[in-house]
């Protein structure tokens, strides 16, 4: 299994945005990862302490750098799995859960998606994100809100 074919979905999220101009799935994607907040640095780095232990991976810190696209390269902890102008797929396999994002863009409606799938591989990952989800969806909606703020 990859994180680009789950065998099935346990936790399925799916956050829109209007977008201020016409732009691909890349640009989409690359717009979200470069606005990252920064607190969300500080965040991952208290998760990796925490989670690290019971064989949760550690997180990349490159959030809020310039990105480009490119299969297997990483931000956060997603890493780049397939890039179309109209779907961006990342994801990551930890110990305990796989997971999917999707950067996606609807060029007629003029809006963006960012949808998360999780497989949970044990009780370990299930309670794990249990924990986190409150927080996971702050995160995201903070991150795709954050590029088409400052814009009119």
């Amino acid at each position: 299994m990859t994180a680009h074919h789950l065998n099935r979905v346990d936790c399925p999220d799916k956050y829109g945005v209007a977008l201020p101009e016409p732009m691909d799935a890349p640009r989409f994607c690359s717009l979200i990862l470069e606005s990252a907040p920064r607190w969300l640095d500080l965040m991952l780095s208290m998760r990796d302490r925490v989670a690290s232990p019971f064989g949760f991976s550690i997180q990349e810190r490159n959030y809020g750098r310039p990105v480009h696209l490119e299969v297997g390269r990483k931000f956060g902890p997603l890493t780049v799995q397939s890039v179309s102008p109209d779907l961006v797929v990342c994801g990551n396999i930890d110990k305990h859960f796989t997971f999917r994002s999707m950067f996606e863009v609807d060029p007629v409606r003029q809006c963006g998606s960012f949808t998360t799938e999780v497989q949970f591989s044990d009780r370990i990952g299930r309670a794990y994100f249990a924990l986190v989800k409150p927080l996971h969806k702050r995160i995201i909606l903070a991150l795709i809100s954050a590029p088409f703020q400052s814009r009119h």
